[in-house]
Order: C-alpha cells, then sequence, then structure tokens
C-alpha cells in the first residue's frame, strides 16, 4: 500500500477562493470557477457556496478523507486528480472512481453520512475549492439548486461505479488501461497525465509489470508518449477505439446527468 499524508490543515495552502478557469488562467471573475459542477449552477447559487468555500493546494498523495474516519471537508477539484479507492480483506486497495475538475469530494455528506466508507487520495497535483461539512450541509439544505445538483451528481457516480464493476470483470487489460487513460484525461482535460505506472498498477488492481507491458504496447502504437511520471496520449482516436464501450456510458452518464437533461443516451456498437 502507497504511503500517503493525513488530512492536516498545516499542510494545505488555503485563502480566499481564487480560482483557475477551464483555459488554466486565474480567474479575476469572483464568480468564475474551474470546477464544472460548480459552474452548471445559477449565479446566485454558484455565489453561495463560493462564499462558504477557500481555495486550496493538493500535493500529490495527500489523502482528503480516510476510510472510518469523520469528515471534516468537502472539495470540489479545480485542477489536478484524485482517487477513490476501497479494499477487499488484506488485499491492496483498489480504484473505484477517478476524479478531476468535473468532480465533488464528499458524496456521503450528501447522503446523510459523516463518516467516509472510502479512502480518497490526490494522484495528480492541483487546486480545490473546500468547504466545511456545516457549511456545505447549510448550503443543501437552503437552496434547492445545490441539492438537486449534488444528488444529479450521486446519480452519475453511481452509474460510473456500476460500469466499472461490469468492465473489470469481461473486457481485456488493454481494455480497461485504455479506458482509465480517457476517464483521466476528462477529468483533469489535459492528455498529460502526472501518473507513475505503480499507481495505475494499483487503481486497477494489477502487477505492475502488466502495466508496464500494456504501456510499451501502446506506445509501439503511437497512442501514448511515456516519461517516468507522465503518461501522454497522442492518439485519443485510436485510444477510444482501442477502449471498450465503457467509456462512452460514464461519459454520457455525467454530461446527461449533471447538467440537466433527464434521458441517459448511450450511443450503441
Amino acid at each position: 500500500m502507497l504511503k500517503t499524508d493525513t488530512i492536516d490543515d498545516r499542510a494545505w495552502t488555503a485563502g480566499p477562493p481564487q480560482t483557475i478557469n477551464a483555459r488554466g488562467l486565474l480567474c479575476t471573475d469572483p464568480q468564475e470557477t474551474g470546477n464544472a459542477l460548480l459552474s452548471s449552477l445559477s449565479r446566485r447559487s454558484r455565489q453561495n457556496l463560493l462564499e462558504r468555500c477557500e481555495s486550496v493546494d493538493l500535493a500529490a498523495r495527500m489523502r482528503l478523507q480516510d476510510r472510518g474516519v469523520p469528515i471534516q471537508y468537502a472539495y470540489f477539484i479545480e485542477s489536478g486528480a484524485a482517487s477513490v479507492s476501497t479494499r477487499a480483506g488484506d488485499c491492496l486497495q483498489v480504484e473505484i472512481q477517478t476524479l478531476g475538475k468535473k468532480d465533488f469530494v464528499g458524496i456521503p455528506l450528501v447522503l446523510g453520512m459523516r463518516i467516509s466508507p472510502h479512502t480518497c487520495t490526490v494522484q495528480v497535483p492541483g487546486t480545490a475549492l473546500r468547504i466545511r461539512v456545516e457549511a456545505l450541509i447549510h448550503a443543501m439544505t437552503t437552496d434547492r439548486e445545490v441539492e438537486k445538483m449534488l444528488l444529479r451528481y450521486v446519480q452519475a457516480t453511481l452509474i460510473q461505479s456500476s460500469q466499472l464493476v461490469a468492465c473489470n470483470s469481461r473486457h481485456s487489460l488493454n481494455q480497461r488501461v485504455a479506458l482509465w487513460l480517457l476517464v483521466a484525461r476528462d477529468r483533469t482535460d489535459s492528455p498529460e497525465i502526472g501518473i507513475t505506472h505503480r499507481s495505475i498498477a494499483q487503481a486497477l488492481g494489477v502487477r505492475r509489470a502488466s502495466i508496464t507491458d500494456t504501456f510499451a504496447e501502446m506506445e509501439a502504437a503511437g497512442l501514448i508518449r511515456r516519461s517516468r511520471k507522465h503518461i501522454a496520449i497522442t492518439n485519443e482516436a485510436c485510444m477510444a477505439e482501442l477502449s471498450c464501450n465503457c467509456h462512452r456510458v460514464i461519459q454520457a452518464a455525467h454530461e446527461n446527468t449533471l447538467f440537466g437533461n433527464p434521458g441517459l443516451h448511450i450511443e450503441r456498437r
């Protein structure tokens, strides 16, 4: 198991919510934010949440939530990536969700729980807006739009989790690795992903050597470019062809459920 840092306020660089927009520039408008969930809200509801948030820097391998530990903060990620993981018995942890700028850390709070059943660890350094538990709960109970947005997010996450279960049991390692890279690309909004082979192996619950072999095949086919701690997708179209249809299901779930489309339309092939 990877050594990780626990939550410690002294480790954070916190301040007023100065956010990074989708172009990677510091926002001059206090209403602008790099998190897609917050951006989907009306100006009034977005301001309602932003007034209760503070900006924090996310360091690699820092834990945002610990399994079985009371939750202190929820997070709206603006850049970078985090991993939600679980474990079975004495086995290594396995990733159940990759999070980025379209995501929220704190689903148990939306469902009325104060203790996390999973661990959330930063994989790619970035920034986030964090909000205290009490402030988030107050915003949910006093602002119907905020509550509906977070409930839609829970729905999208449930679809993603169930699809990953099906993918892990039915599809090849090459397909699963391609899916992971595409989801990470969606979440970070960048074709270059700052992560090690070991971290991806842990996320998928396979040996590191298997990931190294798979990446060697992908690089030889011109799909990726590797360095010591970075993976860059160089041919996204071919990567999508290599991946299974699970990526389209997950993508549709977040696009349709999060942003107001009541139906889930999945392209069949």
